[in-house]
């Protein structure tokens, strides 16, 4: 093969390479994903991922709480083998929140910042849902004692001792079904929402099932209170109706966000690394097959394919924060750089033996 013949097949192996890298990078390429929430007067609000619903502005009468009740009326769809799903949520995202609602497999999760608190709390039960059956939930703190209801009856407490809750960020959304950034999207149906800004008596937690409203709760969202693209808050005032977008389009969107320790298992944190470390490698030795033939020295090919590499993966990267289901990750740039200059040096090690048998 002449050298012309052989630039030329490197140049069409390279550019099919990168369209393949492109389409596998931002596959399905539905830019417009329709939110997959629906509203039913029957059976609440819908969900099935991806779907999201939140208040488009800060919910800032929430940040007065001192004790609380959560109250949550569901049924749900969600798979346990999905890991954790988002049900209600009053931050970003597992690690920048106030609080979390959420179901991890088979068990319902209370997520909760606190001052002087280095870590969230985390309070719940384990197999408590089963699919598709109606069940609610109330979460309650009296200002000691965290406990947990189930259609009425007991099923878990904690001592907590005295919590503050001064230093919650006030910017934050309400949403749910998924987190603000549209991830950990949670499969069911949602009837009846409610916050109080006090600890329920033990007597009114067994009439949460009847009329919310005659225990003044601070927030309420009712299957009756779902009007177009809203659900209206008939809480206290002033309102924090959720907006529900005809299109996926999360309350929030991050770019090149960096990697948290979150609730994703170390096997597919590191499954995810070794991916996109060997999906660029490639990139990599098809450049230094190019530049070898030229005799380049080895910097050169090195410095393009981290340029390359770069320029590629940031174009993946910066358009997977607009997919449902993908993420925008610092980690995979730095990953996929690292994978083209290993392609180099893959390269530069088989032909090292060659050079030095000539000589």
């Amino acid at each position: 093969m002449t050298g012309m013949n052989r630039s030329l097949t490197l140049a069409i192996l390279f550019a099919v390479y990168l369209c393949a890298l492109l389409i596998i990078g931002l596959w399905p390429m539905n830019f417009r994903e329709q939110n997959h929430a629906i509203m039913d007067h029957r059976d609440g609000l819908i969900l099935a991922p991806p779907s999201t619903a939140y208040s488009p502005e800060a919910t800032k009468k929430i940040l007065s709480l001192k004790n609380f009740t959560i109250f949550i009326h569901v049924s749900s769809d969600f798979f346990p083998s999905k890991g954790f799903g988002s049900i209600l949520s009053y931050g970003l995202d597992y690690e920048r929140m106030n609080f979390l609602v959420g179901q991890w497999r088979s068990g319902i999760e209370l997520r909760l910042a606190a001052d002087h608190r280095r870590r969230a709390i985390s309070f719940g039960e384990q197999e408590v849902f089963t699919k598709g059956n109606p069940t609610w939930f109330a979460m309650s703190y009296d200002g000691a004692v965290m406990v947990l209801y189930q259609d009425g009856k007991k099923i878990a407490a904690r001592r907590t001792g005295p919590l503050t809750f001064t230093r919650w960020n006030g910017s934050y959304p309400l949403v749910v079904g998924s987190d603000a950034r549209g991830r950990s999207s949670w499969k069911g149906s949602i009837r009846t929402i409610a916050i109080f800004n006090r600890a329920l008596q033990e007597k009114e937690i067994l009439a949460l099932s009847g009329n919310l409203r005659d225990l003044a709760p601070l927030i309420c969202y009712a299957y009756a209170d779902m009007d177009g693209p809203s659900i209206k808050d008939s809480g206290t005032p002033p309102p924090a109706d959720l907006f529900v977008p005809h299109r996926f389009v999360p309350f929030q969107r991050d770019f090149l966000e960096l990697p948290g320790m979150g609730h994703i298992k170390f096997t597919v944190r590191i499954m995810d690394i070794i991916i996109n470390v060997a999906g660029f490698i490639p990139l990599g030795l098809i450049l230094s097959l190019y530049y070898s033939q030229e005799n380049e020295s080895f910097i050169r090919p090195l410095i393009m394919a981290v340029i390359v590499g770069a320029l590629t993966s940031l174009i993946i990267e910066s358009s997977q924060a607009f997919l449902a289901g993908r993420s925008s990750s610092m980690l995979d740039l730095v990953n996929n750089i690292i994978g083209s200059s290993l392609g180099v040096f893959f390269h530069h090690l088989r032909m090292v033996p060659i050079s030095q048998q000539r000589t």
